[in-house]
């Protein structure tokens, strides 16, 4: 349980807590969660740096799938699916400047809403 949790980053689908007590990083982001060490969350910010959505997104253009770019976990059949959008806020929540503002006013583009022009 944490009890000294700071928000590092927040986004429009996740959010990055350090914990000051148990030394974890706890990283929400869409349908996922992660509670990373601070060595561990070194080694995913390096892993989700190098990744090349355009590796991943060319060979499956003609399919389906809406989420094409994996990142693997320990469990050999499980895998985390971004598409390129996601992965660039992804990499903007882990890649933070400096601790976010809590009365931080969110921007037009940050707001999930579908307009429909009747």
């Amino acid at each position: 349980m944490c009890h000294k949790a700071k928000v590092l980053n927040q986004t429009k689908n996740g959010y990055l807590v350090s914990c000051e007590t148990c030394m974890v990083y706890h990283l929400t982001f869409g349908h996922f969660y992660l509670e990373l060490t601070e060595m561990e969350f070194a080694y995913f910010g390096a892993f989700i740096d190098k990744i090349d959505a355009n590796h991943w997104e060319n060979p499956y253009c003609d399919t389906q799938i809406k989420r094409k770019i994996p990142i693997p976990t320990e469990q050999p059949n499980l895998f985390l699916m971004l598409n390129r959008t996601e992965l660039e806020e992804l990499k903007r929540l882990v890649f933070y400047k400096e601790p976010v503002d809590p009365f931080h006013l969110i921007g037009v583009e940050e707001v999930d809403y579908d307009y429909i022009k009747n």
